[in-house]
């Protein structure tokens, strides 16, 4: 019996290996619930928390505004506490209120500003499923810019940049901003 050996070129058992890497990185990637964001805000806070988001919402009561980046999840998705239902749902990488006090919306507001009884008028928080880091540090020195007016159903766009006080969070002393955000205001 004649033994015949077979030998490929480097090269060609490189990229074999590659295209069947690819193959199977496009056959893990159709997972929905692993969709990545379509927008990212910037900073040096997503370094310890995504702070991706694929929709922007702007809620105006009469005693506040809110800009609230939401990321949008299948649900049955990993962290979707769901019970088993069908659609999406939402968590909130990152949302700025800032207490109006009367003022009226519009132009660029001071976020770290205090009201009469020493309160910071500007907040940041998030909700984040299975992330316990709801509250976020008090604002060192913060803005918040609507180009337009905040008018129902209008898209608006805009700019924030936001440090964080000192301590002992995981958000301390971190940024977060957006040189241009575009949010829709709700009805």
């Amino acid at each position: 019996m004649e033994v015949v050996q077979v030998s490929f070129p480097g090269r060609h058992v490189a990229a074999l290996g590659l295209a069947l890497s690819a193959l199977a990185f496009c056959a893990c990637n159709n997972d929905p619930s692993k969709t990545p964001p379509k927008f990212r805000l910037e900073g040096s806070l997503g370094q310890v928390m995504d702070v991706g988001y694929d929709v922007a919402r702007i809620d105006l009561t009469a005693a506040d505004v809110s800009l609230t980046f939401v990321r949008l999840k299948p649900v049955g998705s990993p962290g979707a506490d769901d019970g088993g239902a069908v659609g999406m749902s939402e968590d909130y990488p990152v949302k700025i209120g800032y207490r109006l006090l009367g003022d009226p919306v519009g132009g660029r507001v001071d976020l770290a500003a205090l009201d009469m009884n020493g309160a910071q008028r500007g907040t940041i928080s998030r909700n984040v499923a299975n992330d316990p880091r709801n509250t976020l540090p008090l604002i060192l020195r913060g803005t918040l810019y609507f180009d337009r007016p905040l008018d129902p159903n209008a898209v608006v766009g805009g700019d924030f940049h936001i440090t964080f006080e000192n301590g002992i969070e995981a958000a301390s002393g971190r940024t977060v901003f957006s040189k241009s955000f575009s949010a829709t205001v709700q009805p």
